[in-house]
């Protein structure tokens, strides 16, 4: 339990950066996590895994759109517990959206790249366990702490500094474990603002990963 309360702690620590909401969001999720991995772990999984996402970004205002444009993303995760499991891992994302801001003279528009990388933190239940190791479908939530890299060079001179680099988001989804082979889907929610001042908008997106457990 170590690793989780420095966690906590961490999150806490970044609390300034946080909306009371992804706070509690946080807290909430963290707990479940927690007593996913309390439990006799009689499973264990290491994976790694890759995918395209696709996002659907919620813009709360009105002299700015945006339209979904496929990334991917890629990383390992850690998996253990019984019928409740705890998951925690590290991935790369590269997220495409087309922004576009109208004005006089017909306005500009361009793809902004973000690349990230985040931290997925899952509680989740197995729920047809079906034999162990050979079949199993899951369903699963949790927080997702994403840090910017960078935002790739655009028409639109869009940079980090326009965007709330550290944010935390919320996924929900669900997976197939089919031998060592393993695929989920799933949508996380922006929590915190995606931008750093300017405009108001939440970064949502949907995603699909095949993977390999090991």
């Amino acid at each position: 339990m170590k690793n989780y309360n420095e966690l906590l702690q961490f999150i806490k620590f970044r609390g300034p950066l946080l909306s009371s909401r992804a706070m509690a969001v946080a807290v909430l999720f963290l707990l479940g996590f927690s007593v996913a991995f309390s439990q006799p772990a009689s499973h264990n999984d290491v994976g790694i895994y890759i995918g395209p996402n696709f996002s659907n970004i919620d813009i709360q205002s009105p002299i700015i759109s945006a339209d979904s444009r496929t990334g991917f993303q890629a990383g390992f995760f850690y998996r253990g517990g019984n019928l409740f499991y705890g998951q925690m891992g590290l991935q790369y994302q590269l997220i495409k959206t087309n922004f576009a801001i109208p004005d006089s003279s017909g306005g500009s528009n361009d793809d902004v790249v973000f690349r990230r990388l985040q931290l997925p933190l899952y509680a989740g239940l197995n729920l047809i366990p079906v034999l162990k190791g050979i079949f199993n479908i899951r369903a699963y939530a949790g927080p997702v702490i994403s840090y910017d890299i960078d935002v790739l060079n655009n028409t639109l001179d869009f940079t980090p500094s326009d965007f709330n680099r550290f944010r935390l988001d919320g996924t929900f989804g669900a997976g197939v474990d089919v031998l060592i082979f393993s695929f989920d889907a799933g949508y996380t929610l922006g929590i915190n603002n995606l931008f750093h001042k300017q405009f108001d908008a939440k970064g949502n997106y949907a995603f699909v990963n095949v993977g390999l457990r090991f």
